[in-house]
C-alpha cells in the first residue's frame, strides 16, 4: 500500500506533532507501506533527523512561506494535485493551516481515500485561544466541510475523539484512535534507586505548556525539599523564552533553563531526572510523556494531557488539578513516594511497550488505511 503523508511543518521545533509523525510514518514502513512525506521544507538538519527516523521514506520537500498556521506551499499543492492519485491513501496532518486544509480540500473533490488527523485542533482549547474568531470562520468555511466528507479521522486519543463531538459532525465507523508509538527508548540498562529529587519539564517553551504554574509551584517544592532542582529543556519565542527564565531567576541554581535538545540531551535528562511534570492547558498526546514513562520516570500532569487516563490507570503518577498547592502537592508526593519511582524504574518501559510499541500501532494504521480505501471520500 502506499502512503502519502501531508504535513503543515517537519521543523522539531514543532514539537508533538512532528515527533508523532515520525513514529507513524516508521510504524506505517515497518507494516508493510510504502511511506512518502510530503511537507514545507524544513531546515536541513531537521529533513536529515527525519530520514534518519524513517529512512524508508521518500521526502518531497518544497518552498514556502508564512508561518505557523500562516503557512502557505503553492508548490506543494501542485505537486500534490500532479501526484496524489499514485497513492492508495493520503493522510493529512492537522487542520487550521493552508497546507493541511487546502491538501484535504483537494483529496475530497479528487475522490482521493484520504485520512485527516487533526492533532487537537478540534479541542475546546484550541478554537477558543488566540484569534479564536478567526478560528472558528476558518473552520466552519474550509474545515468543517471537508470533515463531513473525508474517507476517515484519526484521533490520538479517545478524549480527543469525544471532546470533538461538540462540533456536530457524525463520524460513525470513521473514526479511528491510533496512538502515536513510543519512540526511541530512553531507559537505563538499571535504573539506580537514590534519593535525588530533580524535576524534569521537557518540551516547547510555548504558553500552553503552562511553564509558569510549575514555577509558581516551585518555592512550596523547595519548602519542603530543600535539595529539590529543576531542569526545564526546550526552545520557543525568544520573548517567552526570557520571561520563563526572569520567573525562574528568584531560585537561583534550583532552577535551569537548557534549551533544545538531541536524543542524547534527552538520554541524559532522563537518566539525571527523578520526576517528569507536563502542566499543559491542553496536551493532544504527550509524547514527552511516554518518552518519561519509558525511561522509568514517574510524571505529575494535569487533567488535560490527554495521556493522564493511562497514567492514572497504569500508576505511574499523579494527575493533579492545575494550580499552584495542587501542583507543588502532586511534584512533593512524586519525589517522596519511593514506592512508585521504584514501580516505574521497574515497570514503566514495559508498560508503554505493551500499549504503544511500534507493531501494535502499525497495525492499527493499517486497519484504518485499509477502511479509508475502501471509502473513498463520497
Amino acid at each position: 500500500m502506499r502512503v502519502l503523508h501531508v504535513a503543515p511543518n517537519l521543523s522539531r521545533a514543532y514539537g508533538g506533532p512532528t515527533y508523532s509523525l515520525a513514529g507513524y510514518a516508521a510504524a506505517a514502513g515497518d507494516a508493510g507501506a510504502q511511506v512518502t512525506i510530503l511537507a514545507p521544507r524544513p531546515p536541513i538538519a531537521d529533513a536529515a533527523w527525519m530520514l534518519t527516523q524513517v529512512p524508508q521514506a521518500a521526502l518531497e520537500l518544497f518552498a514556502s512561506h508564512g508561518e505557523s498556521a500562516f503557512v502557505a506551499s503553492p508548490q506543494l499543492q501542485a505537486w500534490l494535485r500532479k501526484h496524489g492519485g499514485a497513492f492508495d491513501v493520503i493522510h493529512v496532518h492537522g487542520l487550521l493551516n493552508s497546507v493541511s486544509s487546502l491538501s484535504a480540500r483537494l483529496c475530497v473533490r479528487s475522490g482521493w481515500p484520504v485520512v485527516i488527523r487533526p492533532f487537537g485542533t478540534l479541542s475546546r482549547y484550541t478554537l477558543s485561544h488566540r484569534r479564536g474568531m478567526l478560528k472558528w470562520l476558518y473552520f466552519s468555511m474550509l474545515d468543517r466541510p471537508i470533515l463531513r466528507r473525508v474517507s476517515a479521522i484519526h484521533f490520538t486519543t479517545t478524549a480527543e475523539r469525544e471532546e470533538s463531538l461538540g462540533h456536530g459532525i457524525v463520524w460513525g465507523e470513521r473514526a479511528f484512535v491510533v496512538p502515536p508509538p513510543a519512540g526511541k527508548s530512553f531507559s537505563p540498562p538499571a535504573r539506580p534507586a537514590r534519593a535525588s529529587a530533580n524535576v524534569l519539564s521537557l518540551g516547547r517553551l510555548n504558553p500552553v505548556k503552562r511553564l509558569e504554574l510549575l514555577l509558581e509551584a516551585w518555592p512550596l517544592v523547595m519548602e519542603r525539599i530543600p535539595a529539590a532542582c529543576l531542569t526545564i529543556a526546550g526552545n520557543g519565542d525568544s520573548a517567552y523564552a526570557e520571561s520563563l527564565r526572569k520567573k525562574g531567576s528568584p531560585y537561583g541554581e534550583s532552577v535551569r533553563f537548557v534549551g533544545a535538545v538531541d536524543d542524547e540531551g534527552k538520554r541524559a535528562l532522563y537518566l539525571d531526572g527523578d520526576v517528569f511534570v507536563l502542566p499543559s492547558f491542553h496536551e493532544n498526546f504527550g509524547i514527552a510523556v511516554l518518552e518519561a514513562l519509558g525511561a522509568g520516570l514517574p510524571v505529575v500532569v494535569t487533567p488535560e494531557v490527554q495521556l493522564a487516563s493511562f497514567v492514572r490507570e497504569n500508576r505511574l503518577g499523579l494527575v493533579t488539578e492545575g494550580n499552584v498547592s495542587a501542583l507543588a502537592s502532586g511534584i512533593i508526593l512524586a519525589l517522596e513516594d519511593q514506592v512508585l519511582r521504584a514501580r516505574c524504574r521497574r515497570d514503566g518501559e514495559r508498560i508503554v511497550s505493551e500499549s504503544f510499541s511500534r507493531p501494535i500501532v502499525g497495525e492499527a494504521l493499517m486497519r484504518m488505511y485499509r477502511f479509508a480505501l475502501a471509502h473513498p471520500p463520497s
